[in-house]
């Protein structure tokens, strides 16, 4: 962002980052996040029978039945769902983020079941209208929780709109929908692992997610999420959801967002 929005500066972002190295700036490890790298996850495969056989919510909404969807449709296009934990039986986020534009809705829920994701879906349809529901959310990629069992509750659009399609990943294999796993990364910035979510309000989550997904990715080539997805649906539709513009030198990508200073 810095290198981006000041050209007066003439260096470059690997010239910061030795300049960091060396000391010569007041920036720790610590502030950038992306310096700290993760030990690779292994994979464990389970060989209990019962644990690999297909539940029926699976049926035709596989991982395989995504990916042929996709070849037949010419599809790139959609929109991968998880949810986030804070302290196990709290609240939890469920995010949804729009692939290939990395822009990510979060929505508090205070517990993770069936009937309040499906509850938070519906009121995301009542803002927007069926239509535009089908058309910002076409496909949706999810993993095996418990909270995702009732696809068809989601996928239901009322008798005159195209139904949503709802697909799982195989089973221990989050890297299939590595795109929201990836911006779920920017939300630990501001809540760590272990933090009950009961503390936060919707305003601080809408207000966090606004500070994401104006924040520039080098993968999207300079612009923001948030730019690509106002193209997409139009101003209107977007402050609809409760996305606005954030300039570069106002972003926090920190806790002391939440500081009430910050947001007079």
């Amino acid at each position: 962002m810095i290198v981006s929005d000041h050209p007066e500066f003439d260096t470059t972002e690997r010239t910061l980052y030795y300049y960091q190295e060396k000391g010569y700036l007041s920036c720790k490890n610590i502030d950038l996040p992306r310096i700290v790298r993760y030990r690779k996850r292994t994979r464990k495969v389970s060989k209990n029978k019962s644990e690999r056989k297909e539940n029926a919510c699976r049926i035709n909404h596989t991982y395989q039945d995504f990916v042929k969807y996709k070849e037949a449709n010419k599809i790139n296009y959609y929109v991968e769902m998880d949810t986030v934990e804070g302290i196990k039986g709290h609240s939890v986020l469920l995010t949804l983020n729009l692939v290939p534009f990395n822009f990510m809705m979060a929505y508090k829920l205070e517990s993770q079941t069936i009937s309040k994701v499906t509850d938070k879906i519906n009121d995301v349809k009542k803002i927007l209208g069926y239509e535009l529901f089908h058309k910002i959310f076409p496909i949706i990629l999810t993993d095996n929780g418990k909270e995702f069992k009732r696809p068809d509750l989601i996928e239901n659009n009322g008798a005159d709109v195209v139904k949503t399609k709802v697909f799982f990943c195989d089973s221990r294999r989050s890297d299939q929908k590595g795109s929201i796993e990836v911006t779920h990364e920017y939300i630990r910035r501001f809540i760590k692992q272990g933090i009950d979510l009961d503390k936060y309000s919707d305003e601080d989550i809408i207000l966090m997610m606004n500070h994401i997904n104006n924040t520039k990715r080098e993968k999207l080539d300079g612009k923001t999420p948030f730019e690509l997805m106002e193209e997409k649906i139009g101003k209107e539709n977007i402050k609809k959801l409760g996305f606005y513009f954030i300039p570069p030198q106002d972003i926090i990508l920190k806790p002391s967002l939440f500081n009430k200073d910050n947001n007079k």
